[in-house]
């Protein structure tokens, strides 16, 4: 079968921390979607930024080209996915790149390739930079400077949306609420050495590095937001956090007890029927399933309770077409949804931006976007970071504000910013 692009192996071992430092951060448009846990494929890259006509139909999957589309959907674009009103949005709903050239790095294989549109001069260009880097061995992240982070909103100011959240759910307006803050941390921030540093202490199968339009996105994430294989489309819903310990028998008490509790249980099967919901709109019916529920994944610094919901797309439905409809993800909404969303408007005191929202990339008849969290939002007056968690009926509001912190610490870690002691724990 032919190819509808072009290869060129590169026989000399490149690390792609050296490729991404040496030929592709520095430039606007450039990508790296990274596979920092390496299990699977990265791609890293410059695009060419294009318009389109919706903050979704950008991200089709048509030819053979595996990254022919990459870039973000901010929260706002739920104003197209659910028809609600927004506040001010700070970034524009979508912004996508258009690649015709990439580096793909298969850490299955080991190994490291140009893929290209067609051979042209960009492409050799590309290769013998490329082979210019073997052997080269990256530099360790540098310490950043000392900062002060600011969070939007004090810890009694948090616990007020808490209990209005409460409100909400002894009421019936909502069962659960997806409650979020963020924190600023201002001046000049160095966004290689940063996004270098978050891999390397919070590695994923989900991280990602954007410079598109002189704002940098820093992702950590470890939720995959929506996947099309083909025409089977898969999400991963998590809800449901513990902290890491370094002492392994209490790092497996931990681990135990976000298993076995009954709140984050029910709070990750609200938004498993949320996504059944939602597939169910897009798939063909008797298709939708949950193929895994309530399955802890651990990462360097969390345990998270992670299910699965997939199905079968409809004949008349591509991947973008489920990706609005899926949109914003209920993991970070609540249920029901458009009730949760408009509660949400009107509670949080600031618009979520790019963070709750995805990034990700379509090519070859795929669809890959992750969830837009454990993520650094870098632009001229310094870095933004989005965190939150769900409210249930059983929430306690303290650890409801530690859970914030223990998600905001390695990415207030990398930036060199103390966590704030009230909103987070050892």
């Amino acid at each position: 079968m032919t190819v509808g692009y072009v290869r060129h192996v590169i026989v000399a071992r490149v690390d792609p921390v050296v490729i991404f430092r040496n030929l592709i951060a520095d430039r606007d448009g450039a990508f790296w979607l990274d596979d920092s846990l390496s299990e699977t494929v990265s791609y890293l890259g410059v695009g060419t930024r294009i318009e389109t006509s919706d903050s979704f139909s950008g991200f089709e999957t048509l030819g053979e080209f595996p990254v022919s589309r990459v870039g973000w959907v901010s929260y706002g674009a739920r104003a197209e996915s659910l028809g609600v009103d927004v506040g001010i949005e700070p970034q524009p709903r979508s912004t996508l790149l258009s690649v015709r050239v990439a580096i793909e790095c298969d850490h299955r294989e080991n190994s490291v390739s140009v893929i290209g549109l067609q051979r042209d001069a960009e492409f050799d260009e590309l290769v013998s930079a490329v082979e210019a880097l073997g052997g080269q061995v990256a530099p360790t992240p540098q310490r950043p400077p000392t900062r002060a982070a600011i969070w939007r909103d004090d810890p009694a100011t948090y616990a007020g949306y808490i209990a209005e959240c409460l409100t909400h759910i002894r009421n019936g307006d909502a069962y659960q609420l997806c409650l979020t803050t963020g924190i600023d941390v201002y001046g000049e921030v160095d966004v290689v050495e940063t996004y270098c540093a978050l891999r390397t202490v919070a590695p994923t199968r989900n991280a990602a590095f954007l410079r598109i339009g002189g704002i940098s996105l820093l992702s950590a994430s470890p939720e995959n937001y929506f996947t099309v294989r083909g025409r089977h489309a898969t999400t991963s819903p998590i809800k449901g956090t513990r902290p890491r310990s370094s002492n392994p028998a209490e790092d497996q008490r931990l681990k135990r007890e976000l298993e076995t509790s009954d709140k984050e249980r029910a709070e990750n099967l609200m938004i498993v029927d949320l996504c059944r919901n939602d597939l169910s709109q897009v798939c063909e019916p008797g298709t939708v399933t949950v193929p895994s529920l309530h399955r802890v994944e651990t990462y360097s610094t969390v345990h998270q309770l992670v299910s699965t919901v997939t199905g079968e797309l409809l004949p008349e439905c591509s991947a973008s077409d489920a990706a609005r409809a899926l949109f914003p993800a209920g993991s970070m909404t609540g249920a029901p949804k458009r009730s949760a969303v408009q509660i949400l408007e009107r509670l949080e005191s600031a618009e979520r931006g790019m963070y709750s929202g995805a990034f990700g990339y379509a090519g070859a008849g795929n669809l890959t976007l992750a969830m837009t969290i454990r993520s650094i939002v870098v632009d001229d007056s310094g870095a933004h970071i989005g965190v939150g968690g769900g409210i249930t009926s059983g929430s306690v509001p303290d650890q409801e504000i530690a859970e914030v912190g223990v998600k905001a610490a390695a990415m207030l870690a990398v930036l060199g910013a103390s966590p704030n002691p009230y909103l987070y724990t050892e």
